[in-house]
């Protein structure tokens, strides 16, 4: 278990994603703690995440991408509210979420800055940005790379130390953690 000191530290024993091969709901509990109350937005592949949270007293909404939504969020998630939309243009309050949470899906974006100015703009002030990411420094990682751009999608795998830069260019502080060389989890806060 290894500690990522911000206003608070967060302890991270593991990935957080969603895994056939491992329950990693714990883990994600563990390391996002989140309070009672607070309004948490979960982007990518969540699973029934949402479900966990909301029976801790979290208020969570779910941004299901437009062009790919599917009934799982819907089917997986009772209880939490389910928006349709983009992450380049999304439809909430300034200064609205404590959380915003990327699992496996911070490489999927056709406008980058778009999509930092969004999440900038929806969050709170020292409010945290979490992500879990695929490292690009695996080489399976690599070899998926290399597939998407051959059959023609825009994604980009960022390593831990560019996604650590971006945000900090973007009004957040923050630190990551390797996890088995074939996968990262970010935390920042906003400063700004």
């Amino acid at each position: 278990m290894e500690r990522i000191c911000l206003e608070r530290s967060y302890y991270i024993k593991g990935s957080i994603s969603p895994s056939k091969k491992e329950n990693n709901i714990h883990n994600f509990l563990d390391t996002i703690n989140c309070s009672i109350g607070e309004k948490v937005l979960l982007l990518g592949d969540i699973s029934n995440y949402g479900k966990y949270l909301k029976k801790l007293g979290v208020d969570v909404i779910i941004l299901e991408n437009e062009k790919y939504c599917t009934t799982s969020a819907i089917l997986n998630n009772e209880n939490c509210n389910i928006i349709k939309g983009s992450v380049q243009y999304m439809p909430f309050k300034d200064k609205y979420f404590d959380k915003v949470i990327f699992l496996n899906y911070f490489n999927c974006f056709e406008n980058e800055e778009k999509v930092l100015k969004e999440v900038y703009r929806v969050l709170k002030y020292k409010g945290n940005v979490i992500i879990e990411d695929k490292n690009p420094k695996n080489l399976i990682t690599k070899f998926k790379v290399f597939q998407n751009k051959i059959r023609g999608y825009n994604s980009k795998f960022y390593h831990p130390e560019e996604v650590l830069d971006i945000f900090d260019k973007n009004g957040f502080r923050g630190s990551f953690k390797e996890i088995d060389k074939e996968r990262y989890i970010y935390i920042g806060i906003k400063i700004d």
